[in-house]
Parts: C-alpha cells; sequence; structure tokens
C-alpha cells in the first residue's frame, strides 16, 4: 500500500466519528458536534492540515487533561463593542464559535467590535469562523498566538507559533472571500501530515530541521522550526498576532507564560486569540458591500493572465470548488490515517470511519 492511498469517506460518517469519540471521553454532544463540523469544514474545504487527523491530538489531550471537556467560558469584561473571555482551557471551537457569534451581534450593534479570549486551546482553521462572521454579514478579522515553535527572524529560539491570520468579507453571487494563513511558510500540521502520509520530501523553504538547517526531507523536517513565510515579512506579521492574540488579550505570549496548564513551552495547549468584526451597514451598507465585492471578483478573474497562467482566482475560490466536491464524492483521507483512526475507535468502543 504506497503513501498516496486514500479512502472517500463521506462529510456525515467523518462527523459522527468525531463526535462519538469525544462523546466518549466527556465532552457534551452538542460541543462534540461543534467540534466536528469546525474539522469537518477544514476537510471539505481542502484544508486537510485542520481537519479530522487533527482528533488524534484532541483525543490525546483529553485522555491527560491538558484540554478540559466541559468547556466553561467566563466573561472577564464586557463594554459593550468589546468583550474579553476566558475559555479555562476548554474545547477550542466551542469557544471560538460563541466568540464569533458574539462579534456578529456586538458588530452590528454597534458597527464595530472586538472579542478576545484568553486560555483557549487549539481552534483548528480561523478559516471556517471568519467564513460564518461574514456569511452573517460582518466584515471579519481573526488572529490566534499558540506555543513556541518558531524562532524569531534571524534567531534560533523558538519563541512564536505559527501565528495564523484570517480574514473574510460577505459576497453576494461570488463565493464568500476568505484568506486563512499561517505566518510561517505552512502550518504545522501540514508538515505531521506530511510525516503521518509518509510523503519522503516537503516543498523547499516549508522546515529546518531540529539544528535550524533548511532541509526538504519530511522526517527530519521539525515541526519546531517552522520558516516565516517572506523572511522578515511573515515575521512582522507573526510579531503582529503575538502582541494582539497573546499580550493583549491577557493569556501567554512568546515565552512567557500565563496559564492554568501544566504544559509549557513548545507542547503548550493555552492559546489565545481575537476577533475584530466591522458592520458594513456603518459605510457602504451591506447589499452595496456585497455588490462591489462582487464587481472587484469580476475585474480581478477577467483581467489579463502572465504567460502560462490559466486562470486568476480571488481568495476563498478554490475552497468553495473543493467543498462542492468533496460534499458529493467524499472527503478523501490516507489509508493510514483511516486505521489510526479507526484504532482509536476500537480503543473507546466507538464508530469507525471504515
Amino acid at each position: 500500500m504506497s503513501a498516496t492511498d486514500t479512502v472517500l469517506v463521506p462529510a456525515a460518517r467523518v462527523r459522527l466519528v468525531i463526535v462519538d469519540a469525544l462523546g466518549a471521553l466527556g465532552v457534551p454532544v452538542d460541543d462534540a458536534a461543534v467540534v466536528a463540523e469546525t474539522l469537518v469544514e477544514a476537510d471539505l474545504t481542502g484544508v486537510d492540515s485542520h481537519g479530522v487527523h487533527l482528533l488524534t491530538m484532541y483525543v490525546s489531550r483529553l485522555r491527560s487533561g491538558q484540554i478540559r471537556p466541559t468547556t466553561e467560558v467566563e466573561v472577564l469584561d464586557d463594554s459593550g463593542s468589546t468583550v474579553w473571555l476566558d475559555a479555562h482551557l476548554g474545547m477550542g471551537q466551542v469557544v471560538g464559535r460563541r466568540a464569533a457569534d458574539l462579534l456578529v451581534e456586538r458588530a452590528q450593534a454597534h458597527g464595530i467590535a472586538a472579542v478576545s479570549v484568553r486560555e483557549a486551546t487549539h481552534l483548528g482553521a480561523l478559516g471556517v469562523y471568519t467564513r460564518r462572521v461574514a456569511d452573517a454579514g460582518v466584515v471579519c478579522l481573526c488572529v490566534q498566538n499558540g506555543p513556541t515553535v518558531v524562532p524569531p527572524y534571524g534567531g534560533v529560539t523558538p519563541m512564536f507559533s505559527t501565528n495564523p491570520v484570517s480574514y473574510a468579507v460577505p459576497t453576494g453571487e461570488a463565493p464568500t472571500i476568505v484568506y486563512d494563513i499561517a505566518t510561517t511558510a505552512v502550518a504545522g500540521n501540514k508538515i505531521l501530515l506530511a510525516k503521518r502520509r509518509g510523503d519522503p520530501t516537503i516543498p523547499e523553504g516549508w522546515a529546518a530541521d531540529e539544528r535550524g538547517r533548511p532541509t526538504t526531507d519530511t522526517d527530519a523536517a521539525s515541526v519546531w522550526n517552522l520558516q516565516w513565510f517572506g523572511g522578515h515579512k511573515g515575521y512582522g506579521l507573526g510579531f503582529f498576532v503575538e502582541l494582539v492574540a497573546g499580550v493583549l488579550a491577557g493569556s501567554s505570549y512568546g515565552r512567557t507564560e500565563h496559564t492554568a496548564s501544566e504544559v509549557h513551552g513548545r507542547e503548550r495547549v493555552a492559546k489565545g486569540f481575537t476577533f475584530v468584526g466591522i458592520d458594513p451597514e456603518r459605510f457602504v451598507g451591506l447589499d452595496e458591500l456585497r455588490r462591489r465585492t462582487d464587481e472587484l471578483v469580476a475585474d480581478v478573474e477577467g483581467s489579463d493572465r502572465a504567460e502560462g497562467v490559466e486562470r486568476i482566482v480571488v481568495p476563498g475560490t478554490f475552497e468553495a470548488e473543493r467543498r462542492n466536491e468533496r460534499e458529493r464524492d467524499g472527503i478523501p483521507l490516507p489509508t493510514a490515517l483511516v486505521e489510526q483512526l479507526d484504532g482509536i475507535a476500537a480503543e473507546l468502543g466507538t464508530a469507525t470511519l471504515a
């Protein structure tokens, strides 16, 4: 069996497996459904690095007590247009969904709003949340920090996470504009997924080995030594994320720990994140924003292409197309991942993928 073998699994089946496994570990069914929806949405849109393969990590962290199965969200401050929350190391997707929905409510009430959360755990793909906000009619920005796995530009001591940034903007006929990137060249989960698939190599510029030497060898590549995209430019954005998602949120940042968790450094599960939302009704209006965004999309996609380029697209287009394909055909999962998840299901006595 080759490393590239995959199995097509219906999205509904993947959701069931996730909900069943998390439920067996004490996660309330409604919360488990939110986690499942978030992971499956990532897989449907082709963001496989943040899909169901993360279930193995969540199961491990729930078993060890690093993630608390019941998510208790505490309001630390509520000033109307700004809300500060403490997630108390509960399921990241659960507090992420609550924060996103609260952002929509407050942005529409005040014109612009921000929701900042400390002591969260892994959110998954940020684009799932920003798309949800945009589909509700609000322009959205989200940033999240995490464990110390990436050195500063020019350094060798890990100080930052992949520090992702996502934005989303409502559209009319065009697919929702969604941009979701790590400020490193790739998310660490892409390296892990490549290792799990058994890929012999990764693209140049993704990662370095444990001694900080750039490598394309998948086995040698270290998720603790990722590279910044664009050198100092990605680093500058990543530093901004650390300030807004860590320092501003009252969560951990750099090598400074502000967490109740006993897990620190590069293994740290505590994360901070911040949402900012803008209600277009306070500016050109939602309907006009949708029309103008569609107009911009048409202008960009209809512009002259460089030689050898078949198509110009805007953020969110490929994801929307992939979602249609995978909802119809199923989600392609590596056979090795299916076997691993089914092994966990057998231990828990829960539903399997196969």
